[in-house]
């Protein structure tokens, strides 16, 4: 049996066609590309993206890499902290104990080889500039709104600390609140 389309029918199948390969090449293209807020500021990262499929992270292994891109719009990544001795810590402006913690981390910050990064789990990265305002840390805030990043360090509870060594492979995670003795400790402790 043979289908006769009228001119009308073949124009639409036409259009139709069109529409899915457009809709195809902008699915394909909008990986991870969500604009920077104008404004932000210096030590707001966007968008933290594993670089590649990852298992859960555990003590001893290498630490997951994932990349973000920074207030200027530069791709930043994990292993640029290499040969310092990093802190990831996972966190969200409604934590309580997430906020008590930060004025600690941000007097480590830039000390004896120490980076302190924290990733914000699961928030629009509208909510960080105002907390940078009322919390006042200098230290890099990237937001992870999928959690992607958070998941594969095993983030369940925030606060959520990943203590990294100089050669980018996980030593402790420590979960809950981090008093100024216990980040002392950690930091002595890694090598």
């Amino acid at each position: 049996m043979r289908f006769c389309f009228s001119q009308k029918a073949r124009v639409m199948q036409r259009f139709f066609v069109v529409f899915i390969i457009m809709l195809s090449l902008s699915a394909c293209s909008s990986t991870n590309t969500r604009d920077i807020p104008a404004n932000l500021p210096d030590q707001i990262g966007v968008n933290a993206t594993l670089t590649q499929a990852s298992t859960i992270a555990t003590v001893d292994q290498p630490a997951p890499a994932f990349t973000w891109r920074d207030a200027q719009g530069t791709t930043r990544q994990l292993a640029d902290y290499r040969g310092q001795r990093v802190i990831l810590n996972m966190w969200a402006t409604w934590c309580e104990p997430c906020r008590s913690e930060m004025p600690d981390l941000d007097r480590v910050h830039g000390r004896n080889d120490v980076v302190v990064i924290g990733i914000n789990k699961g928030q629009n990265i509208d909510v960080i500039p105002p907390f940078i305002d009322e919390i006042g840390v200098s230290f890099p805030l990237i937001s992870d709104p999928d959690g992607d990043v958070s998941l594969a360090y095993g983030v369940r509870n925030l606060p959520t600390s990943v203590f990294i060594d100089r050669e980018g492979f996980v030593r402790t995670i420590s979960i809950g609140i981090l008093s100024a003795d216990a980040l002392t400790l950690q930091l002595e402790r890694l090598p």
